[in-house]
């Protein structure tokens, strides 16, 4: 749960730069954010095929939940906008192969 809080407050103060409403462009900021809290255990990807943005994280899947939420809850309070696609921020677990533990999505 620390960790978690930590991850919040982290992602509230990573990235200042301004919106656009390129999404890919959006999901690259995004993905700088989640780097820079150094919390996640790899480099978080984007697929612009897959209109996802997708990192691992080691937490329990309620706290991979809750941070899911709090990162799109960051894009959209910093104005970022991921027109063109149902664009998700999806969260792995070092153990859950390709599958997700956490997904939510980003606002358009």
């Amino acid at each position: 749960m620390k960790r978690f809080l930590a991850v919040a407050a982290i992602l509230v103060v990573a990235d200042g730069a301004m919106a656009a409403d390129d999404a890919v462009s959006n999901a690259y900021r995004v993905c700088k954010m989640i780097d820079n809290t150094g919390l996640f255990t790899g480099p978080c990807q984007v697929s612009s095929r897959k209109y996802a943005v997708t990192a691992t994280i080691d937490v329990p899947t309620a706290d991979a939940r809750k941070a899911c939420m709090q990162i799109a809850g960051v894009a959209t309070s910093k104005g970022y906008h991921f027109p063109g696609g149902e664009w998700t921020v999806q969260l792995k677990s070092p153990t859950s192969g390709d599958k997700s533990v956490a997904f939510c999505r980003l606002p358009r």
